[in-house]
């Protein structure tokens, strides 16, 4: 093989794409659309997708796409955390890294040479994508700097145009270098959706590692807004439920990351959503990790 080939090939970055998907197909087809349109120049990537049993066209989208891309089914009670778990358990071939991302981003164009200039400057730090709003161009999604003991009270890091050291991350587009993949481990699956993301990011900082976010928005993204139902009862029921704030992620995530003294804090913890129901009346739930900006 010629030399000039050999270095080309050498000074790639081979990464798998983990994503997950379930009953958005417009949103996922319009974050593909961006993915093609992307600049890979020195990326060698692939995708492993788990469908979490969606009923409409996602499939047919995933089956199209003109590039590497495996699927691996869900059941459809998955959601996010369980179904990137899922994915990652997938991988079966060397690789420089992994990379989360999730299907409502539409990628910049430049989003991944952001991201090799990152790689080569922070070759042994996790990476951390800043996500736009698509409305305001606000960073929305990204890294987080922790503010005290509550391990959910978080100060978003926003777009500085430099590297930022931050304690934790939304996963919304998140490098993870193959060694520090097989020293954290996976995604704790014990989660469904929310929390999983935040819970991996402290993980890789007791591990010793370090995460710093890119100094550029990778793309554009939107937030959540979710309508409280009517009824206190009503409130309460999708306050703890499997997207919001369920009560055995809270506990799972307060026993691993507040200290030996956890249960002391514990019920102030949990009963920290419940208030907020009496407080909001239609609102996004301001203590879940995947759909808030800054979680306090």
């Amino acid at each position: 093989m010629d030399d000039s080939i050999k270095s080309e090939l050498n000074s790639q970055k081979r990464i798998v794409i983990l994503m997950a998907c379930h009953n958005r197909a417009t949103i996922t087809q319009k974050f593909f659309k961006s993915f093609i349109a992307a600049d890979k120049e020195k990326m060698d990537l692939e995708f492993i997708v788990c469908d979490d049993g969606s009923t409409d066209e996602t499939a047919k989208i995933l089956k199209s796409q003109p590039f590497l891309l495996k699927v691996v089914n869900g059941t459809g009670n998955l959601y996010w955390a369980k179904s990137m778990a899922l994915a990652e358990s997938s991988i079966n071939k060397f690789h420089d890294g992994i990379l989360w991302i999730n299907d409502d981003l539409e990628l910049s164009k430049d989003a991944f040479q952001i991201l090799f200039r990152g790689i080569e400057k922070h070759p042994t730090s996790v990476l951390v994508g800043q996500v736009s709003d698509v409305a305001s161009g606000e960073i929305i999604y990204g890294g987080y700097k922790r503010l005290g003991r509550h391990p959910l009270k978080l100060q978003l890091v926003k777009d500085s145009g430099t590297y930022r050291s931050v304690d934790t991350f939304n996963g919304n587009f998140v490098y993870i270098p193959t060694p520090i993949r097989l020293t954290v481990g996976p995604i704790d699956s014990f989660y469904q959706h929310a929390y999983a993301d935040i819970d991996y990011g402290y993980r890789v900082r007791k591990a010793g590692y370090s995460i710093n976010t890119l100094p550029k928005s990778v793309g554009t993204g939107f937030t959540n807004k979710i309508t409280w139902q009517k009824g206190l009862r009503n409130k309460l029921r999708q306050q703890t439920s499997t997207k919001f704030n369920p009560t055995s992620s809270q506990i799972h995530f307060f026993r691993k990351h507040t200290g030996r003294f956890w249960y002391l804090f514990l019920p102030l913890y949990l009963i920290t959503p419940i208030i907020r129901v009496f407080l909001f009346s239609s609102s996004t739930p301001s203590t879940n990790p995947r759909n808030k900006k800054v979680v306090i």
